[in-house]
């Protein structure tokens, strides 16, 4: 049978079913019996386009333990018994996900890993992907990822087009860039699974699910390549570990079928599957990324740093500590060998309980958002606002803006004098939200300040539902000693405005994201408006509503005629003299201390070539890269690059100086011993970006922390 084209004869809609599916059997690759259990491609058509796959693209900036396990966690979060119920949070638990690293390190034997890559083998040879023809025929690595507490995929398996929200083993196995999530989950863009065959160099999964809704157990597998040819024979880059139906859809094996029982529980034993009592899915990746790939120069780079339980465990508490403190998530690193007899040693678990001594476990940088310090106050706010009721809150009608005089005097001093006291204050800000079908609808975001005097620059954490929004998010960085916790209750509408405005990793919240604009009336302005929110109501805080003070600027702006009268003014224009300062005196210039030359990828420092007669014992530098507009010293992210701490990828050489960390990474204090051999010099920035640089004498102790 060849396919066909429909050429004006009407077709029921069971007719053009049947149809579809007769076609779509004669085009897929067996290779064996129809009835074996393999890797099967669906072979191409000489009329259909040949498309790359580019999924990995949305997520490439963020390392793969960082994608993983955001994207794995938040599929968790979202598939809750709780939510699925409607239960209140809670009741049945918190979501529990696993990541079980021992197959790295005591890999599946051959013989048994034979039959779950059957039939591969020549699609990833034609593709070029995959760890090699050897490699696939010895012991086969591999980690699982799996959940308990969730409902599992549930849904009619043999559905291949529905708009049912509910069945989840449609959405998560036969599409790719289509979502049916609802307005309170976390993902929407239907790309997150791109994480499981991502963080494989097979370029697949094997899933096995226990559902909810009826107790089966299902076995599936998905591979996602390129398009390639085998023999002649053009294939879809999507294939699958599955059995096929007399029309040739791959369909899992059932528990409840006798003929694929021992498949799926050797499965589950082989892979030390742990939850599959329960309801849950379980993802088995093969030959996972577990090594560390070069950048452009060779070196080692931390966005491409390979899995490990230390960067998952550091992806884990930064992407996921609201819902583990606040009880509804619990996670489980595991490593080792299960068969040991200190098997409990291997595990890590992080909850509600445990975030504190695991987080001070992990290598952290010395300062800024996401060190040890930053993070035991954030879990103190967290812990705070979950604890607080609204009535302890205050109140907001609408976003804030800057002008203090919306509020009353006596109201605003009492905050201002809480928070210079280091007290933290709580706000419930009220907003609205409208649909493109003009409904509009009341809701609202809750914002935590808190003053800590051992902060230099301004500290913000956003969450949305469960998820932290923490890529290109630092707006407070110029409210020098302030924390804040801004937070938006997924069941509120405006959360679901903020996810339309988020690209697919989900990282932060764009002004102008098209799918935000082409859903909400005035998405621009309202997400400007939360995004500011706690910027503004710092701004109240730290400033002073006294009386106008006329003469603040008298030290810079020089006057020496008195006050004129009006008179004096009237007389003076009248004559055309329209200044009333005679010249001020010439303030002669500081001295330049330091020559700044550009190099190779970089720059150079050191003294000038004439000489000081009092040189500096000690600068401060400061370097970002330049923006077209704006302050460049203001808007230094810390995946820019740093000269210091985990993720450093420059090149420093130094000479008659020592070197102290600053406060942020783009920050370092140079101890000038010998000024006359004084040198510092940075190599390996953005080719492509330039580079803005400061360097100022400071007093010897400038940077020093208390103790040093």
């Amino acid at each position: 049978m060849r396919p066909s084209y429909h050429t004006g004869a009407a077709l029921t809609p069971r007719a053009a079913a049947d149809s579809i599916r007769a076609i779509r059997a004669v085009r897929w690759n067996y290779g064996g019996t129809m009835g074996g259990t393999q890797w099967r491609f669906r072979e191409m058509s000489p009329s259909e386009i040949n498309q790359g796959t580019v999924v990995g693209e949305f997520f490439g900036d963020e390392p793969i333990n960082t994608r993983l396990v955001r994207e794995a966690i938040q599929n968790s979060l979202d598939a809750g018994i709780d939510k699925a119920l409607g239960n209140p949070t809670g009741t049945s638990g918190p979501v529990r996900v696993r990541f079980d690293l021992t197959g790295i390190t005591n890999p599946l034997p051959a013989a048994r890993a034979a039959r779950y890559l059957a039939g591969l083998e020549p699609h990833l040879t034609a593709t070029g992907d995959g760890p090699g023809a050897t490699a696939l025929s010895e012991d086969m690595p591999y980690i699982v990822v799996e959940d308990a507490g969730t409902t599992g995929l549930c849904g009619d398996w043999r559905e291949y087009d529905t708009a049912d929200g509910r069945n989840y083993f449609y959405w998560f196995f036969r599409n790719i860039g289509l979502s049916g999530k609802g307005e309170s989950d976390s993902g929407s863009w239907g790309l997150g699974k791109w994480v499981f065959p991502d963080a494989s160099l097979a370029k697949g999964y094997i899933a096995v699910t226990k559902r909810f809704d009826d107790g089966e157990t299902l076995l599936m597998g998905q591979t996602v390549l390129n398009k390639h040819t085998v023999n002649g024979q053009r294939y879809d880059p999507v294939g699958y570990f599955a059995t096929p139906d007399a029309a040739g859809m791959a369909l899992p094996l059932r528990m409840s079928e006798p003929e694929h029982q021992e498949l799926v529980n050797d499965c589950i034993a082989d892979f030390g599957l742990q939850w599959r009592s329960e309801p849950g899915l379980s993802i088995i990746i093969p030959f996972p990324d577990v090594g560390r790939r070069s950048d452009s120069d060779g070196e080692d780079d931390d966005n491409n740093a390979g899995i490990d339980r230390a960067w998952l465990l550091d992806a884990v508490i930064r992407n996921y500590f609201y819902p583990i403190i606040a009880g509804s998530l619990e996670v489980v690193i595991v490593v080792g060998n299960l068969a040991d007899a200190d098997a409990d040693a291997n595990s890590t678990v992080v909850n509600r309980d445990t975030i504190d001594r695991v987080v001070a476990e992990l290598d952290l940088p010395d300062s800024g958002e996401w060190s040890l310090p930053s993070y035991r106050r954030l879990f103190a706010m967290c812990r705070a606002s979950l604890e607080q009721s609204d009535a302890e809150c205050h109140l907001l009608d609408a976003p804030p803006s800057r002008n203090h005089d919306q509020y009353d005097a006596d109201l605003l001093g009492r905050w201002r004098s809480r928070y210079q006291a280091g007290e933290l204050l709580a706000f419930r800000v009220k907003s609205d939200v409208e649909r493109r079908d003009r409904q509009r609808q009341d809701t609202e975001l809750r914002v935590y300040l808190q003053r800590d005097a051992a902060l230099g620059e301004g500290q913000d954490y956003y969450v949305r539902g469960t998820l932290s929004i923490h890529g290109s998010m630092d707006f407070i960085k110029r409210h020098r000693e302030a924390c804040a916790l801004l937070i938006v209750d997924e069941r509120q509408p405006l959360a679901a405005m903020l996810r339309d405005s988020e690209p697919p990793a989900h990282t932060a919240w764009n002004v102008s994201a098209g799918r935000a604009a082409n859903k909400w009336v005035a998405a621009t302005r309202r997400i400007r408006a939360v995004r500011d929110t706690p910027g503004n109501l710092l701004t109240l805080l730290e400033t002073p509503t006294d009386a106008v003070q006329k003469d603040a600027f008298a030290d810079i702006f020089f006057w020496d005629g008195g006050n004129p009268t009006a008179a004096d003014r009237t007389r003076r224009i009248r004559d055309g003299r329209h200044t009333y300062n005679p010249k001020p005196p010439r303030i002669p210039k500081r001295p330049r201390e330091f020559d700044v030359t550009p190099s190779a990828g970089g720059f150079r420092v050191c003294l000038t070539a004439a000489g000081i007669a009092d040189p500096p014992a000690c600068a401060h530098l400061q370097v970002v890269y330049a923006l077209s507009r704006g302050n460049s010293f203001g808007r230094y992210r810390e995946d820019d690059f740093r000269l210091h701490g985990r993720g450093d990828t420059l090149s420093l050489q130094m000479g008659g100086c020592q070197l102290r960390r600053g406060p942020a990474g783009n920050e370092v204090f140079l101890d000038i011993d010998d000024p006359d051999d004084f040198e510092f010099a940075v190599s390996g920035f953005d080719p492509t970006r330039d580079v803005r640089i400061s360097i100022e004498r400071v007093q010897p102790d400038a940077g020093a922390e208390e103790g040093e």
